[in-house]
C-alpha cells in the first residue's frame, strides 16, 4: 500500500484485463431530474466493470449562480466538468506515483476554463459555446525527482479518460421521449 493505493490489487487487476480484455470495460451513467429553475438532482446509476455490476448510491445537485439565473445552491455543470477532468488527472498521478514507489506528501490539481456566454445565449453566432481552452496545474510534494514528477504529469494526462475525452472529443448522441 502506497499513498492509499493498493498497488498489488492494481497489479492483479492489470493481469485480469491482460487475460480477458472484457474485464477492462467500464460503463457509467447518471440520471438528472429537474428540480426548478436551473437546479437538478443527479443520481449515479449502477456501473459495470467487466461483467461486475457496482452499486453507486450517490446523488448530488447542480445549479447555476444567481448571475446565471440560478439560486447558487450547488456547483454548476461547468464546475462539475472541470472537477471531473481534474479528479481524473489526480487519480492517474496518485496511482502512477504509487506504482513508481514515490511517496506523496501533498497533491493538488487546479483546473480552470473560460466560456463566452454570448455563444451560449446565441447573441453572437461567432462566439464559441464550449470552453476554448482548459488549463490545469498540478502541485506536488513527495520523494520523487523533478523528472519522475514530469513523467507522472504526462502519463496522468495521457491516461486520463476525462482529459482525453475533452481533448479528442466524443460523439454525443441522444433521443427525445415525450410523455403525455
Amino acid at each position: 500500500m502506497r499513498n492509499g493505493i493498493a498497488v498489488s490489487a492494481l497489479s492483479e487487476f492489470v493481469n485480469e484485463i491482460k487475460n480477458d480484455p472484457a474485464e477492462g470495460i467500464a460503463q457509467y451513467g447518471v440520471e438528472l431530474n429537474w428540480q426548478s429553475g436551473t437546479r437538478s438532482k443527479v443520481t449515479a446509476l449502477p456501473m459495470s466493470v467487466g461483467p461486475h455490476t457496482v452499486s453507486r448510491d450517490f446523488s448530488w445537485e447542480i445549479d447555476e449562480p444567481r448571475q446565471l439565473l440560478g439560486c447558487n445552491h450547488a456547483p454548476n455543470p461547468q464546475e462539475y466538468l472541470l472537477s471531473g477532468v481534474g479528479a481524473c488527472i489526480l487519480v492517474g498521478f496518485a496511482v502512477g506515483a504509487s506504482v513508481m514507489e514515490i511517496q506523496l506528501e501533498m497533491l493538488k490539481v487546479t483546473v480552470r476554463g473560460e466560456l463566452n456566454l454570448s455563444g451560449f445565449l446565441d447573441i453572437d453566432p461567432e462566439a464559441s459555446v464550449p470552453f476554448t481552452e482548459i488549463q490545469y496545474c498540478i502541485e506536488v510534494t513527495g520523494d520523487g525527482t523533478e523528472e519522475q514528477f514530469e513523467t507522472l504529469r504526462q502519463t496522468a494526462l495521457r491516461q486520463s479518460p476525462n482529459a482525453m475525452t475533452i481533448m479528442k472529443g466524443a460523439a454525443v448522441e441522444g433521443e427525445l421521449i415525450i410523455n403525455n
